[in-house]
């Protein structure tokens, strides 16, 4: 798998081209996860949470989504390339 690194406005454009089940990586009040999209529209993605998806006996289509704002996606992965906004740490000099 590759990373790509890519500023918000990338990722954005990327994300609005997204269809349902691409996998994208958010950043909510200082928490991380993963998620499903199940529809990019023009304020935000609407997700299903992947610890969701694990821990439902239901069918998919069942789940209710949440919508993010783009601003807090930090990754989209599409056919095994990660386009992602999270800069690599500054290296410590010993």
């Amino acid at each position: 798998m590759s990373v790509v690194p890519v500023n918000e406005s990338e990722l954005h454009e990327k994300l609005s081209k997204c269809i349902a089940g691409e996998r994208v990586l958010i950043e909510h009040d200082g928490n991380r996860f993963s998620a499903r999209i199940q529809h990019a529209g023009t304020k935000g993605v609407r997700v299903i949470p992947e610890a969701l998806i694990k821990n439902t006996a239901g069918d998919l289509g069942d789940i209710e989504g949440v919508i993010h704002p783009y601003q807090e996606i930090q990754e989209l992965e599409v056919k095994g390339v990660v386009y992602s906004r999270i800069s690599e740490p500054v290296k410590q000099r010993a």
